[in-house]
């Protein structure tokens, strides 16, 4: 008997909804960045009754697409590419982005590039040749801070010396310091760029895998309904917050099945494999 082929189009309380394969045609994208998409609660998804596999809010595809047309048009002569910030001149500017998002930023300049002197992995930028779009701040702490960080209200300060230096293969907890699109750009161009931003984020963790890094938690803190609706698509457990101001997200990696946490679990386990069979 053949097998049943997968309906690309059905209907979810009168709502039409794509197939992953439809979806992913229409948005001419992998599956990785369409999950990235959902992610950042971009797209809906629903798992139907009677079936196994997410389908997609069609009207969220479809905006999507059309966004993204006019955003290739747009930027079609203006590459944008992904960097770890390097000098104080990149910091300061990710630090306007910060000012301009979350209030806060400028008076922590120092502070951000004693974290960055400790490890290089700290602070990532997206720019195009004019400018910088938007960044990423990532702290691999050592065991024992993250609980210390998440009890501090706004601006959370972060001692160098609790940041790991990745110099030899040891075991940290991950909180998602911040990310941010510089405010201005249209939804499409917001979009485009908060993908790639996420996408560094999942390669860096799976990256730090590679390199024997064991990750313990993965945490985050969000007030903002963007952030928080990232967090829970992107797979983070909410649990109480130890500030008022906002709510607290955690990724218990030992335990997590979440796709890009299996494959990190996955990359750590073979760079282990490696550092026994050197070691024999």
């Amino acid at each position: 008997m053949a097998p049943r082929k997968r309906q690309l189009v059905i209907l979810v309380n009168g709502e039409p909804y794509y197939a992953a394969q439809k979806a992913k045609e229409e948005l001419h994208m992998e599956y990785s960045a369409l999950r990235n998409q959902v992610a950042m609660g971009n797209i809906k998804t629903e798992i139907p009754r009677g079936k196994r596999q997410a389908y997609y809010r069609a009207k969220d595809v479809d905006q999507l697409a059309r966004e993204m047309q006019a955003y290739i048009i747009y930027r079609k002569t203006k590459p944008t590419k992904l960097m770890r910030v390097t000098t104080k001149d990149e910091m300061k500017e990710c630090m306007e982005i910060s000012q301009a998002l979350f209030g806060v930023g400028r008076e922590t300049l120092d502070e951000r590039m004693r974290i960055l002197k400790k490890n290089p992995d700290t602070y990532h930028l997206l720019r195009d040749e004019d400018q910088i779009l938007g960044y990423l701040a990532i702290m691999p702490l050592k065991p024992g801070n993250l609980d210390k960080v998440l009890k501090q209200t706004i601006p959370v300060k972060i001692d160098p010396e609790d940041i790991e230096s990745f110099e030899k293969e040891r075991g940290i907890d991950v909180y998602l310091y911040a990310i941010g699109v510089k405010p201005g750009f249209t939804a499409a161009e917001k979009h485009v760029y908060g993908s790639r931003l996420v996408a560094r984020l999942i390669g860096l963790i799976i990256e730090w895998g590679e390199k024997g890094i064991s990750i313990g938690t993965i945490a985050a803190r969000s007030s903002m309904p963007d952030g928080i609706r990232f967090m829970k698509h992107a797979g983070f457990t909410e649990i109480e917050s130890p500030t008022p101001e906002r709510r607290t997200f955690v990724i218990n990696v030992k335990e997590s099945g979440i796709p890009y946490i299996l494959q990190y679990k996955r990359a750590l386990q073979e760079a282990k494999g490696r550092t026994t069979l050197s070691q024999s």
